[in-house]
């Protein structure tokens, strides 16, 4: 959804902390960091001094084959012109950040206005070669009535430009997240099995007032019916947020949400055997190990690597929330008493996102920040290079 997860947790608790506050309220970033080298919290977007709502949030990366890094994000600038999901590309690490270009509405008028996401084709699909860049994201009106799409576009150079491929799916809206009202939120793509799929966050079942769904497309331009992953029998509940990780070393798949309304917005997950049978597994709620017992709320992420010290072929799940800044690590069998809270340095953020990258032929974990849900003025875009925690 427009998860209100985190904005809930922040009316009943402590902001979670986002770095050194100046004397008027804003992050300070670290240094900027030299190049190629492991480094945390460093700001390299600030919005304008006119831009709305919340400044920027829900940042999301991806690594191109020369290694070179690019970051997309919600944005708020004043309008017009209409929103867009910008695009800045780094060669050197994360260390220095230029605008590339933009993935901007080319059909419906209303702008590109929600939860970006970003997406390497591996394999030829339709008439896109393996290698294309796809990027789905939420499109709506600024007064977010009249209708919203998920929309797809593909980029064959590089994500240098954009072109329209197809709408994913659609709601009447209005984009908001009251109960009744058909609204669409927070794609994310992969491929299973030859097939492009799109989870996300659903509105449009009256006799739910959000959950999860996924579509599938063999072309990107011809796509399924919406099944359920997630549907709750009380109304009122509201599971959001949906991301997804391939478990390689066991060929199972890995989901995590937030589960609002009778959850608390806490984040949850479910393990298959395919990306496309989540809905028919248990939710298991989110905890640390140990003595602390930290309870992940709002916005998760969970990513899978090969484990970094072992030649055997097994692995790690990366797992985040919005109000921590550690990450929760576990071993391929995904045990619910496994999850080890480790900081890495790095501030919490709304849907902060995880991937791993290569840094000079160096396996790393890159982080992307846009912001928080509390107050605006911590809402510039930040990115962190660390080891992979163990």
């Amino acid at each position: 959804m427009r998860s209100l997860g985190l904005f809930q947790f922040l009316l009943g608790c402590a902001v979670p902390f986002l770095g050194t506050i100046d004397r008027v309220g804003a992050v300070v970033s670290n240094p900027k960091p030299t190049p190629f080298t492991d480094f945390t919290d460093y700001i390299f977007f600030y919005p304008p001094a006119d831009a709305v709502s919340w400044k920027t949030l829900y940042a999301r990366s991806l690594q191109l084959p020369d290694e070179s890094l690019l970051m997309t994000w919600e944005n708020y600038p004043a309008e017009p012109p209409l929103v867009n999901h910008p695009i800045f590309k780094s060669v050197d690490g994360g260390s220095t950040w230029t605008n590339f270009s933009a993935i901007q509405d080319q059909v419906n008028g209303w702008g590109m206005r929600f939860q970006p996401f970003l997406f390497t084709l591996p394999q030829a699909m339709g008439r896109y070669a393996a290698g294309t860049i796809l990027a789905a994201g939420v499109s709506t009106p600024k007064s977010l009535t009249g209708g919203v799409y998920i929309d797809l576009y593909a980029s064959t150079d590089n994500a240098a430009t954009w072109n329209f491929v197809s709408h994913v799916a659609y709601g009447a809206g209005p984009e908001t997240t009251a109960t009744g009202d058909a609204a669409l939120w927070e794609p994310f793509l992969m491929v299973y099995n030859n097939q492009l799929v799109c989870f996300f966050s659903d509105q449009r079942d009256p006799a739910h007032s959000q959950k999860l769904s996924h579509v599938t497309t063999t072309d990107l331009v011809n796509w399924s019916a919406a099944v359920d992953d997630v549907a709750y029998a009380n109304v009122g509940d509201r599971p959001g947020m949906t991301t997804v990780a391939h478990i390689e070393s066991t060929n199972r798949y890995i989901m995590t949400y937030e589960y609002c309304g009778s959850g608390g917005c806490a984040v949850y997950y479910r393990t298959a055997s395919s990306p496309l049978e989540f809905n028919s597994a248990t939710g298991i709620a989110l905890r640390s190990n140990g003595t602390s017992k930290r309870v992940p709320v709002s916005s998760p992420n969970v990513i899978w690597t090969k484990h970094p010290n072992r030649t055997d072929g097994s692995g790690l799940i990366l797992a985040g929330a919005a109000n921590e800044g550690a990450v929760y690590v576990n071993e391929d069998a995904a045990d619910p008493a496994g999850w080890k809270l480790v900081d890495v340095g790095q501030w919490a953020a709304y849907s902060r996102s995880m991937r791993i990258v290569t840094i000079k032929g160096n396996k790393k974990l890159l982080f992307g920040n846009g912001g928080n849900m509390g107050n605006p003025a911590y809402n510039s875009v930040a990115c962190g290079v660390t080891e992979i925690p163990t």
